[in-house]
């Protein structure tokens, strides 16, 4: 009896110092983290969207919902393994700089750690890297049109304008930018639907569309995932947010966001263009002052979504090297370093969009719809008589798994089709310091497009614009 009362003290002590320690003083509220999740998300690959339903008609709308639901849960679910990871360990009481793999770690050991903090990495860096690309792309064709200066140009001075905003610390210190990223987004994605709803207006018969096969069933199943997977930085959202509990809220809120801004888009543009419709939907809206304020919109997005995406990975770095969170030396070089590894990788293969295929394909599925469910059945299945109970139903176990075996299935479709891509003849260019004269389309013919890479890191979904 003794010990039972002492175990239930001991229990109710150890979730007091819980309550006590977990709240952060000065992070972000419920409504900033709402901008950071939708912000990272609402990217440029919204662009492909009804190019993407076209390809899978009508059926597309419901797998499109479903993966949408399966994203959030995801989302909430990685949220609750670090809650899990505090309520246990009080080392987890304070911020941390790579939450991500101290998830892994704790889940499934340091080997799974370690894999995460290594995928993490690339997709952080990858995501960044088409980020910058696909900016440099927009600004250069609407500010130097004739080609004055080369791409590889203008992919430096894109770089040299984000470098001191990439000294902020945390995301506490830059909200403004997933603010921005957001409403530049948003805004653009409204300019756009009025164009279209009033080409749908204008249209006295329904336009062709595609027949639906099962290749591009496939590749519109990864490219809807992707859309809605930028899982990868949010634990570190949450390691900055005043009451961590409330990261479902926040995500959920960030997802009715997602799902209203993509939804309609995605059907509208469908409806109105049919199988003409473009891999990016500006370009099947008429040209003039609106499309080129889309343009600017959405390279605005780019810019601060590149901040959003590169910074676990650099206070992942920061906090392997034991720089302190305040502005110092360490936090410049780290970062300016990350950066030119940035330019460099952007330089090398200007046309990155194949290999983003290939890296997304396998890592962001695994990130956004395979570890989180596994993570959390794994530390609830862990238990001790001083650890509050994580009893998992067995409807929701079976739907979590249900959500692991689709994310295995759709990263399966996206890495095989991004390997039959990568082997093509023309899959790669010269590398800008190579090739002075270096363009992101190829040679032959301007192609401006999105295909499935338009989705591989976001998280944000940079819209490849870079020739496949």
């Amino acid at each position: 009896m003794d010990f039972k009362l002492n175990l239930a003290q001991k229990r109710q002590s150890n979730e007091e110092r819980f309550k006590k320690i977990v709240p952060v003083k000065h992070g972000l509220t419920v409504l900033t983290t709402v901008l950071f999740v939708a912000g990272e998300n609402a990217g440029a690959g919204i662009l492909a969207l009804p190019y993407t339903l076209n390809g899978t008609g009508w059926l597309g709308v419901p797998l499109m919902i479903m993966i949408c639901i399966d994203a959030t849960i995801s989302a909430t679910l990685i949220g609750k393994c670090w809650i899990i990871l505090e309520e246990r360990w009080p080392e987890y009481r304070v911020q941390c700089r790579n939450p991500y793999p101290e998830i892994g770690k704790m889940a499934f050991g340091k080997k799974m750690g370690s894999l995460v903090t290594w995928l993490v990495q690339i997709a952080s860096i990858g995501s960044a890297v088409v980020m910058l690309l696909v900016c440099s792309q927009l600004v250069s064709d609407l500010i130097d049109r004739s080609h004055t200066l080369s791409y590889g140009v203008w992919i430096v001075l894109i770089a040299v304008v984000i470098c001191p905003l990439m000294w902020l610390g945390t995301p506490v210190e830059f909200w403004g930018a997933a603010a921005l990223a957001l409403g530049t987004s948003t805004i653009a994605v409204i300019l756009l639907l009025i164009d279209m709803v009033k080409d749908l207006k204008a249209l006295e018969t329904s336009p062709q569309v595609s027949a639906p096969t099962a290749t591009s069933i496939s590749l519109a199943f990864g490219t809807f995932m992707f859309a809605y997977g930028g899982t990868a930085p949010f634990p570190t959202y949450q390691n900055d947010m005043k009451e961590k509990d409330k990261w479902p809220q926040a995500v959920i809120m960030g997802f009715i966001i997602l799902f209203v801004l993509f939804t309609p888009f995605a059907i509208i543009g469908y409806l109105a263009y049919g199988s003409s419709v473009s891999n990016n939907i500006i370009h099947s809206v008429r040209p003039g002052l609106k499309r080129d304020i889309v343009t600017i919109l959405m390279a605005g997005h780019l810019f601060f979504a590149f901040l959003l995406m590169i910074n676990p990975s650099v206070q992942d770095i920061e906090n392997k090297i034991k720089a302190q969170r305040t502005f110092n030396w360490k936090r410049v070089a780290v970062r300016i370093t990350m950066l030119l590894v940035c330019v460099f990788i952007g330089e090398s293969i200007p046309r990155f969009g194949k290999v983003m295929d290939l890296l997304g394909g396998s890592i962001m599925t695994c990130l956004a719809y395979i570890f989180p469910p596994s993570f959390f059945i794994a530390l609830s299945s862990k238990t001790s008589p001083l650890w509050p109970d994580r009893r998992i139903s067995f409807w929701a176990r079976c739907y979590y798994y249900k959500i692991i075996l689709m994310g295995i299935i759709g990263g399966i479709c996206a890495t095989t089709s991004a390997i039959y891509a990568i082997v093509s003849p023309d899959a790669f260019v010269s590398p800008c310091y190579i090739d002075f004269d270096c363009t992101y389309e190829s040679r032959s013919s301007l192609t401006i497009g999105t295909n499935l890479s338009s989705n591989i890191f976001n998280i944000s979904s940079p819209l490849t614009i870079i020739n496949q």
